[in-house]
């Protein structure tokens, strides 16, 4: 089955979320207040809590745990004895996301069932094609509301909209969900994301439109996004560390690029690159961004080859992974046909109906006029793996050097 990586729900419940932070400062809290840490502490409905609270009353603040009298455990980072976002624990499921004030889902997460919750599903008689594995979506007051997706039993997905729990299936599309895989990539070029309702509209074949919707009755999950994190020697993507987080608790696999400059010092991009990139198995490869003609023109093809040569190998030793290059067609094709590079596989973009030519892809950026649920800020690029859901797992597999 396809799980999402374990280190989504480590910085969850590690790192206050940005929008923690946001209310936070809204709230105008002008002193510092005084935490103190405790263990065992009996609250009045029968609950402990272990963790740090206002000094000199009960009121949870900062990270603890709360242990339940039913055993269900809630931990993160509390603020006012309440958890805006963190983990809830119990022997049918583990949840990371939002929570209301009572604890329950409220907002986006990702619930995770229990080995012992499928297996009672099959016992009831339930098929795996029925039994829900993971949902990844919205909530509102414990039942899925809003955008989701859910990942059954045997691989297969529903994607769309639920209602008090109720997956809002359209009966003619044509398509399955996972049957091809469609992500997008940011910078800081692209303001105000709304994470918590990514969608790509597509015709009822599953086809991702290409410019304004010409329907917005279907819909494609976004699988995995691309993330500027540097450019040359010293530019670093002011973006780059806060999306990271949010595409990790949005259960959408993240990629990391840089983006080269022929008259920047390469050891010295290499560095700006490995000391900013946050890179773990489970990733998508990082990506060496080369689309600046000029620069080729003026350096010439060899000096461009072993410029790239040096970025890859020194990532690929460094990271321990095998990175991808993203680059034109065209560029591709004349720059970049050498015998040096085919190890390494090519993310292209080509903005047509049609995927790259006369020879292998593995990612194809179809088109930079897309548009995007969940970010109205304009066109984006929308890019597509050439394969399904499986094949994609298994490429970001294979690019891991063990």
């Amino acid at each position: 089955m396809y799980s999402l990586p374990i280190v989504s729900f480590i910085i969850g419940l590690l790192v206050p979320s940005p929008l923690f932070d946001r209310l936070s400062k809204e709230a105008g809290d002008e002193e510092e207040l005084q935490l103190v840490e405790v263990t065992g502490l009996m609250l009045a409905d029968g609950s402990r809590y272990d963790g740090s609270i206002i000094k000199g009353t009960k009121t949870r603040q900062g990270y603890g745990r709360l242990t339940t009298a039913d055993s269900t455990v809630y931990e993160g980072n509390w603020r006012n004895d309440e958890l805006p976002y963190g983990q809830r624990t119990t022997s049918s499921s583990v949840y990371r996301g939002r929570f209301d004030k009572e604890l329950n889902n409220e907002g986006f997460g990702i619930i995770e069932y229990s080995e012992a919750f499928i297996d009672g599903k099959r016992k009831q008689g339930m098929a795996e094609c029925d039994i829900v594995q993971t949902y990844i979506g919205n909530w509102h007051n414990n039942n899925k509301q809003g955008l989701g997706r859910s990942v059954k039993v045997d691989g297969s997905m529903d994607f769309g909209r639920y209602d008090n729990g109720v997956f809002q299936a359209i009966p003619d599309v044509n398509y399955r969900v996972g049957g091809s895989v469609y992500g997008v990539d940011f910078s800081h070029y692209q303001k105000d994301v709304d994470w918590d309702n990514l969608a790509l509209y597509c015709d009822k074949d599953g086809n991702v439109y290409s410019g304004k919707p010409k329907d917005r009755k279907y819909m494609q999950p976004v699988f995995f996004v691309y993330l500027k994190a540097t450019e040359g020697a010293t530019i670093k993507d002011e973006t780059y560390s806060v999306r990271t987080i949010e595409a990790e608790r949005h259960g959408v696999l993240k990629g990391v690029y840089h983006f080269l400059h022929l008259g920047s010092p390469i050891d010295e991009q290499i560095r700006n690159f490995v000391e900013t990139a946050n890179w773990t198995p489970g990733d998508m490869p990082p990506a060496l961004d080369i689309e600046v003609v000029s620069e080729i023109k003026e350096y010439g093809k060899e000096f461009l080859v072993e410029k790239t040569l040096q970025w890859l190998r020194k990532i690929e030793s460094t990271m321990h992974v095998r990175p991808i290059i993203y680059t034109r067609e065209n560029i591709r094709n004349e720059y970049l046909n050498d015998d040096r590079l085919k190890k390494y596989d090519f993310w292209i973009a080509k903005y047509s109906e049609k995927g790259p030519a006369n020879f292998d892809w593995h990612l194809w950026q179809k088109t930079d006029k897309g548009v995007l649920e969940g970010y109205d800020g304009g066109r984006i690029d929308i890019n597509l793996f050439k394969g399904d859901y499986a094949s994609f797992i298994r490429f970001i597999n294979d690019k891991t050097l063990r």
